[in-house]
Order: C-alpha cells, then structure tokens, then sequence
C-alpha cells in the first residue's frame, strides 16, 4: 500500500513538473516529447513519464499519435478559433451564475484578487519581453475568482481546460509588439468594473472582448501549426518554478 501511494506520489509530481514546463512554453507546440530524455530530465523512470504523458493527454496538453509517441498539443487557427469561442460561452454563462450567486464576501476577495494583480509586475525585470511567474499565479487567481461563486465544478473545470490550451500559445506572443502595447491592466479593471456593478451582460461582453483579444494576437504572430522544436536533452536542467506557477486565466 505504502509502495503504491510511493509512485502515486511520484507520477504526480512529475505529472505536475511537465504541465509546468509544457504552459511555460519549454518546447513549441508539435514537439515530440522524447520519453527516455524526459525520465533522465525529470530523473525518473519511463513508466513515470509515459504515466504523466498519459494522463497530459486526457488534459488536452499533449497529443498522442499512433506510432509515433506523444507531443506537445498543436492546434491550428481554426480549432484555436473554436477554443475560443467554447470559452466564451462557458464563461459567459459561468459569470452571469456567479453574478447572481455571489454574496458581499466574494465581492471583498475578488477586489483583493484584483489588487494582488495590478500590483504585481507584469513583465520579468529581467526580461521584459517575457511574462512574470508571479504575475502568472495572480493573474490565473483572479479569473479564478471571478467564476467561484457560480457553483458548478464542472463549468470551472472545463473553463481552467481550455485556458490552458491556449496558455502555450499565450506565452510564445509575450514578446510580440502586439501582445506587449496591450492595456491587459485596463481590460481586468474593465472586467472588475461589470461584475461589482452586478451588469452580467457587460461582464460576459468584457470577458469575451478579453478572450479574443488574445486570439488575435496568437493570429497576428502566425505561430499556430508552426514548425516543431525537439524535446529538451538529458543535459537540460528541469524547470524550479512552482508547478502551478504557469497556469493562467486568460
């Protein structure tokens, strides 16, 4: 029992290790993740690994292709297009659930949420063409938040999915002149603005202007089904960030 929790443990940690270097965009989209280099990278076994892969799979975070192993998820504009759009609507109604469910409490965490967010940077000090780690947690916290009070799981879970099937996309613009012009900081505080106001038609309208924005940054940079990466070597060092860290909301 005690050996079998050991490698539930394991496969959990690594699972948790891949989805973190897969959102912080380590490889591109289409690249075939390699799993002997992976076991050495994460210094685990192939069984680790192919259970991780397995399991990213059923997440949408990696595909599967019949004899020829795993890869990181790659979808073209149109089904982006599609993402975006079953996005929009799972989050339009989540929003108007938590408008009309959502009691004073949830006001007071998300205007804290919110806070936490437009204060933290943006854009790394040491890298300014890239995103901030931190601002990743508190941004992921705030759209988090937004729909917490709607009351179906399944609606957060579906939601939280399909954000992170574009979060790869996301990171790879970071860098584009499109991407960093954005007022991202004025479309939250727009958002923030709709909600507190109890105005779920403009809140929903926001979000859904918020979402597609970001589609047509990912459309602007022409990455989509692009040219694939190979997988990180056993001489690459494994990501030390949080494994959480890179999961954001929008």
């Amino acid at each position: 029992m005690a050996r079998g929790t050991h490698w539930e443990t394991m496969g959990g940690e690594i699972r948790e290790l891949l989805r973190s270097d897969i959102l912080a965009a380590r490889w591109r989209p289409g690249a075939k993740l390699q799993v002997a280099q992976l076991s050495e990278l994460y210094s685990t076994s192939t069984t680790v690994v192919r259970e991780a892969l397995t399991r990213l799979a059923g997440e949408r975070l990696v595909q599967v292709r019949p004899n020829r192993g795993f890869f990181v998820a790659e979808y073209s504009l149109d089904e982006l297009r599609d993402i975006n759009e079953l996005r929009c609507r799972v989050e339009e109604y989540g929003i108007s659930l938590a408008i009309e469910r959502g009691d004073l409490s949830w006001e007071s965490a998300l205007m804290a949420s919110h806070h936490t967010l437009e204060r933290t940077p943006r854009r790394r000090s040491d890298d300014p063409h890239h995103v901030n780690d931190a601002w990743f947690v508190a941004h992921r916290a705030f759209h988090a938040k937004l729909l917490e009070p709607c009351g179906l799981e399944v609606l957060t879970d579906l939601a939280a999915m399909l954000a992170d099937s574009t979060l790869l996309y996301r990171q790879m613009v970071a860098p584009t002149s499109k991407a960093e012009s954005r007022d991202i900081e004025g479309e939250h505080k727009a958002i923030l603005d709709a909600v507190l106001a109890r105005d779920s038609a403009l809140a929903g309208q926001l979000l859904r202007e918020h979402y597609t924005r970001t589609l047509e940054v990912i459309a602007a940079a022409e990455i989509h089904g692009g040219e694939a990466e190979p997988a990180a070597t056993q001489g690459d060092a494994p990501s030390t960030r949080s494994p959480r860290a890179a999961r954001s909301g929008s």
